[in-house]
């Protein structure tokens, strides 16, 4: 075995951390008392293993339905932390006193070694330059430039996949008593839907294609960013030494310690980070080359109308004051992040839709009808027999109130994302409503609970979307009508339907949330 420096200086940076939460924690008062929550498995670990589980939902799940809003939980060494999911408590979060909290070290160091300075490993004065040169890139007009692209890669997949069933449907297999037997047309979606994510983020985002989806894909891009996830959910627990690690001396000698470090798992996190620099610097360069080519054809404005998110932002960055411009390190953090963020999300996402319409057949059904009906009342036009009559504009799919409704009650039942954390920085007080089985919310009275600096608090996302005080009592149920105000949403016009009640109680609201749910977080730091 090779002798190398890493073991004594990990062994020195677990003895330091747990030195200072055990005396964090005999130095303060217990502000968490009277908060209810589960007890530790153990000392050492408290909850972390519960919490960080790729199968770990349920507990996510109990905490919010046990405990209520509030629950206490533990980290390492008997570090008392926060779940929280009442929205009097995310408000202000997230709201009137975020300058108090902020993503925790461990986020934003472990993202910056992953995917560079990027908009989730930056924090402050930078990632507000970042996200104000970066949003507008993601507004209704600028995302209409790539529609054409959506479709084009949609259009190709239901091709591939009906030629798939067809296949699949002809091919007999011969059983061991030698009769034929019927494969029938069976699809992964799970796999194909990740696969076209991959390919309509690439396109969308970096004007690059992944996956061709007609023939098997061996690109180093696509195996790096599907592998990411799992891996890093396999040692989660380590991760959450990163803040001491990236202080070990300078970026040379971290850099070997990761080589030295006999983890296979490290080393895979290592190569996956190295494809996405080299790939993400490769396509920066030709993006950049390709704006500075001559326009080519008929349409001399073709050049100034670039049709991928890259592209939009380094014509922005380029427009942009020499002191709010990005550098190359962090352009290519932001193809990385967006690349890794959309593709695994929007899979997700995607996938529960599809499974869910499986379920609900009935919804299926009138979905279907939508879509047939839009496409009658669509004017035709010069290329109806080139396209089939089949794409819809942006503002008729956005109009369609059963697909609308589809969505929204999908990601707010299963967010892609089902919680986030938060440090606090700075000792604050939030409002909370305590926990009670006997009460009706209506009649509980709000309290505030001290939070003292450096405390961790998870924000449950898939909790608030789920609670029964905001939603109403089938606040647990899928169930796209609550977005369609009973029966007579279907007959009702877009702005009429906008205008209407929404269906959840509106008097907490959370900063920058969509449709007062927290799928896509809110405040300063909401995805955009």
């Amino acid at each position: 075995m090779v002798d190398t420096p890493v073991l004594p200086s990990l062994t020195f940076t677990v003895l330091a951390f747990a030195v200072y939460l055990v005396v964090r924690r005999v130095l303060r008062e217990d502000p968490f008392r009277n908060v209810p929550g589960p007890k530790a498995e153990s000392w050492t670990m408290g909850n972390l293993k519960q919490l960080f589980n790729s199968k770990g939902l349920p507990f996510h799940e109990r905490l919010t339905d046990e405990f209520g809003g509030m629950a206490k939980v533990y980290g390492f060494f008997g570090d008392e932390q926060l779940y929280i999911s009442d929205p009097h408590a995310i408000q202000a979060i997230l709201g009137r006193q975020q300058d108090c909290f902020e993503e925790t070290a461990v986020f934003l160091e472990t993202n910056k070694l992953i995917f560079g300075p990027g908009l989730v490993a930056t924090k402050g004065d930078l990632h507000k330059r970042q996200r104000k040169l970066a949003s507008p890139m993601f507004s209704t007009a600028q995302l209409a430039k790539v529609t054409p692209t959506f479709y084009e890669i949609a259009e190709k997949l239901a091709s591939v996949l009906s030629n798939e069933i067809a296949i699949s449907e002809s091919a007999e297999q011969t059983n061991e008593g030698g009769r034929a037997k019927r494969k029938g047309g069976v699809l992964d979606m799970s796999e194909w839907l990740s696969r076209v994510s991959l390919e309509m983020v690439g396109r969308a985002v970096l004007g690059y294609s992944f996956d061709p989806l007609d023939s098997k894909v061996n690109n180093p891009y696509t195996s790096a960013i599907k592998e990411l996830i799992p891996t890093l959910f396999s040692f989660a627990l380590v991760r959450q030494f990163t803040p001491f690690l990236v202080k070990l001396g300078p970026a040379s000698f971290r850099r070997k310690l990761v080589e030295w470090m006999p983890s296979e798992k490290v080393q895979k996190v290592k190569e996956i980070s190295d494809v996405m620099h080299e790939y993400a610097g490769r396509i920066l360069k030709e993006r950049r080359e390709q704006q500075r080519e001559p326009s080519v054809g008929d349409d001399p404005g073709e050049r100034e109308r670039p049709r991928n998110v890259i592209s939009m932002l380094l014509k922005a960055n380029e427009k942009a004051r020499k002191e709010e411009r990005m550098s190359d390190g962090e352009l290519t953090g932001q193809m990385t992040v967006l690349i890794f963020g959309a593709q695994d999300t929007t899979s997700s996402a995607l996938s529960r839709v599809i499974y869910l319409l499986s379920t609900h057949p009935e919804v299926q059904q009138s979905i279907r009808a939508e879509l047939r009906e839009a496409h009658q009342r669509r004017p035709s036009g010069d290329d109806d027999e080139e396209r089939g009559n089949r794409r819809l504009d942006q503002e008729t799919i956005m109009s369609l109130p059963w697909l609308d409704a589809v969505v929204k009650e999908t990601l707010r039942m299963y967010p892609p994302v089902p919680f986030v954390r938060r440090s606090c920085i700075k000792e604050t007080a939030i409002p909370y409503t305590p926990h009670s089985d006997s009460t009706s919310y209506s009649h509980q009275q709000t309290t505030s609970l001290r939070i003292p600096k450096g405390t961790t608090i998870f924000i449950g996302i898939q909790g608030m979307n789920r609670l029964e005080e905001v939603w109403g009592d089938d606040a647990k149920e899928w169930k796209p009508q609550r977005w369609m105000n009973d029966s007579a949403g279907g007959d009702m016009g877009e702005e009429e339907r906008k205008s209407s009640n929404p269906p959840y109680k509106s008097s907490v609201k959370i900063p920058a949330a969509f449709c007062g749910m927290l799928s896509f977080l809110g405040g300063g730091r909401s995805c955009m």
